[in-house]
């Protein structure tokens, strides 16, 4: 199903085209050669200006190549422009500097960046994402700034390192190929929308495979960047070895991004590392945890709004050990739950001794927000704990909302309602976040 979502993304995709011409009501965008329809309709001439007014034609008619291989776009992303951003970046975050810095010289990524070939195609799609997407490019980035500091670690370096540099900047630009109601979307989203989700690392993976000049390698990093150690990844589930080195730099690198974008600190990392350690390559966290522990940490004061919230957790997990009872399974035994809802038994898990570690007692919710108010620091490991652990709970509904077809089918009907319940119970939770 996603590679066919994927291939259909790019072949018949009305949300790219409108991104393009509402780009060139701003930017100049010119077509490059003849535009033709799949049976040979030109639509479009050679040097024709784009606009909002070309959109219906192009949505209406399956082209006989993407768009984006016969456009031009003046003044777009340029090697030069990307080593400028990059820089401003490292200048305007003096917490990022260290990683920048690792080898000793801010200027080397850079530097490495100018010396990258950067086809027409992936600048006009970096164009795109800058231009229409800032959120996204501004991901891209720091995530390419994490990916280097993390590659040099690795002591990657010539082909490997630049690569490792072209799948870090290309890795989500499957994501221009997705209604952006759907990225930007605070609602529950259906199979079907969430499918389109999962396909983005195969549509990434489409796009630059048919590039000339670009390692296959960046193409296999770009398809393997959500996939994790445990095998509870997508789009295909690979575990430990069967995801390639840059790939897992990748990966690390985007979490890691995404967390620093949110909150900018540490303690949040910190985290991340410890409800992780299975998910991620364990030496690329511990490089995370060298590189950001230098950070300054943001204070948070905890106050006595964290009780419902605690309150809420517990219940979810109270309700979570009256599933494992329904199927014969005790919280403190070592039984074994079906194949299919083993991901689901490690995460939960995973997360009741993160709690458990941190000190949360469900029969003392009141003193643990007492202690947090009296203590920063204390204060704000609780609010990084509960965040974190939101983040964990969004990922794990969405991962048994698409998982839950096969998992119906070995469950019995008074089991499927104790699960559906609990799901219902973890969503209402999570909307009022």
């Amino acid at each position: 199903m996603y590679e066919e979502m994927a291939h259909q993304s790019i072949e018949e995709d009305p949300h790219y085209v409108t991104t393009i011409t509402e780009m060139a009501d701003h930017k100049e965008v010119i077509s490059s050669e003849d535009i033709y329809t799949s049976n040979g309709i030109k639509l479009i001439t050679k040097n024709t200006m784009i606009g909002s007014n070309q959109r219906e034609g192009l949505i209406k008619h399956k082209l006989c190549k993407p768009i984006d291989q016969s456009l031009i776009v003046q003044n777009g992303v340029t090697v030069e422009s990307l080593a400028k951003e990059i820089a401003r970046l490292i200048k305007e975050n003096p917490s990022l500097q260290y990683l920048a810095g690792f080898n000793g010289d801010l200027r080397a990524l850079p530097q490495e960046l100018v010396l990258l070939v950067l086809s027409p195609h992936m600048a006009f799609k970096l164009t795109v994402a800058k231009e229409q997407h800032p959120h996204l490019f501004q991901h891209l980035l720091l995530v390419t700034l994490i990916a280097h500091y993390l590659a040099v670690r690795k002591k990657l370096s010539g082909t490997d390192m630049e690569n490792l540099l072209c799948a870090a900047l290309f890795h989500d630009l499957g994501e221009l190929h997705i209604n952006p109601a759907l990225l930007n979307s605070k609602n529950h989203l259906s199979e079907i929308e969430r499918c389109h989700i999962y396909a983005h690392p195969i549509t990434g993976y489409l796009i630059v495979r048919e590039v000339a000049g670009i390692d296959p390698a960046v193409s296999t990093a770009i398809l393997q960047h959500h996939e994790r150690q445990d095998g509870s990844g997508y789009p295909y589930g690979l575990h430990g070895e069967q995801i390639g080195i840059i790939a897992r730099i990748v990966s690390v690198a985007d979490v890691c991004a995404s967390i620093f974008a949110r909150f900018g600190s540490n303690l949040r990392l910190a985290t991340l590392m410890r409800l992780n350690v299975k998910k991620y390559d364990p030496e690329l966290l511990s490089f995370l945890h060298e590189g950001f522990g230098r950070m300054n940490n943001c204070s948070v004061a905890a106050n006595i709004a964290e009780l419902p919230r605690l309150e809420a957790v517990s219940q979810l997990f109270e309700t979570w050990s009256e599933f494992r009872a329904v199927l014969g399974l005790l919280a403190t035994d070592n039984s074994s739950p079906p194949g299919e809802l083993e991901f689901i038994f490690d995460r939960m898990a995973n997360l009741r001794s993160m709690l458990f570690q941190f000190g949360f007692d469900p029969g003392s919710l009141e003193l643990l927000v007492e202690i947090a108010m009296a203590d920063p620091e204390i204060s704000n490991e609780l609010t990084a704990v509960l965040d974190e652990l939101d983040w964990q709970f969004i990922d794990l509904e969405r991962e048994i909302c698409r998982r839950r077809e096969i998992i119906r089918v070995v469950l019995n009907e008074g089991e499927n309602h104790h699960l559906d319940n609990w799901t219902k119970e973890l969503l209402g939770y999570l909307t009022t976040q």
